[in-house]
């Protein structure tokens, strides 16, 4: 079901747009309206932020309903949102905050510096993104033998593109395995008995499993790393990814420019503002693995 409205808007304007935002995370929308706030946008009063929080199936219902306010600009924080925006409406702009997909494969846009549609926004520079985390899981596990990518099998395609680009650089054997439709436990016994570390990619699905994954791979002394942060913070020996705070912060000041005259078609998409490296500790002393100072002293939030 849609969510109501997340911020105050008593003594709103009647005049004042509307801001619809697409996220489950009540917290994001909050600090999307803070990097309002700090635009010199009155929230409440000189615009109205509203989040509609419905998830799965049901964002293109969300979007009907913002269409309606009507909203002036859509927020979408995650693929589906957007998929979702992109096929409900051509006229509202949409500033997506997709880092899981390429843009222009997935027909968001004709190119990164004039998108030339209803959308733009941020997605990750995966190329990048891939290498570095490949570089971190060598560091962190300089012992392996091997990696083993986890893709969804639907949606991970340029993630799985870019990590297979990045290993192949550095020389380290890979393997990707897509995640099925039955239990996880037999894919990670799999990748535990050939001495490999687990690279789980980012997607709905695999964030979702991956509490699980992490469960069995502890049970197996299975090192395993995420290209989402949260993957580290649920137990994963390492992950870096985008920062998605700092990613709806940035979608505020784009948000900013549309309400201020820009043309979303001609806004040039942007690469998220900041990615995090956090390494787990705990996780790293029950797996008997010794961090290099290097990567401790890199990393933006080490579990402890």
């Amino acid at each position: 079901m849609a969510a109501g409205l997340v911020l105050p808007v008593h003594g709103a304007r009647a005049a004042a747009p509307t801001v619809g935002v697409l996220t489950e995370h009540a917290p994001l929308a909050a600090i999307f309206a803070q990097g309002l706030s700090d635009a010199a946008w009155g929230v409440g009063r000189d615009v109205v932020v509203v989040r509609r929080g419905a998830g799965s199936d049901a964002w293109r219902s969300a979007v009907r309903e913002l269409g309606a306010l009507p909203a002036r600009v859509i927020v979408a924080g995650s693929h589906a949102a957007a998929r979702a925006a992109h096929e409900a409406t051509d006229v509202i702009p949409i500033v997506a905050i997709d880092l899981e997909h390429d843009p222009i494969v997935s027909g968001f846009a004709h190119t990164l510096q004039r998108p030339g549609g209803n959308m733009s926004g941020l997605f990750c520079d995966f190329d990048d993104s891939m290498r570095r985390l490949v570089q971190a899981v060598r560091d962190a596990v300089p012992v392996a033998t091997r990696m083993v990518a986890l893709t969804d099998g639907q949606t991970t395609e340029a993630q799985a593109r870019a990590f297979d680009e990045a290993v192949r650089l550095q020389g380290v054997p890979a393997d990707m395995l897509a995640l099925g439709a039955g239990s996880s436990d037999a894919l990670v016994d799999g990748v535990a008995a050939g001495r490999a570390v687990l690279v789980v990619l980012s997607s709905s699905r695999l964030t979702a499993e991956a509490p699980r994954l992490i469960k069995r791979a502890a049970r197996r002394k299975l090192a395993s790393a995420g290209a989402f942060v949260r993957y580290a913070h649920a137990g994963g020996l390492l992950a870096r990814g985008p920062s998605v705070a700092d990613a709806f912060r940035r979608a505020a000041a784009i948000v900013d420019r549309v309400l201020r005259g820009a043309r979303i078609a001609d806004v040039a998409i942007e690469r998220p503002p900041r990615y995090e490296l956090v390494v787990n500790a705990r996780t790293a002393a029950t797996l008997e693995i010794t961090l290099p100072a290097s990567l401790l002293s890199t990393a933006d939030h080490v579990i402890r």
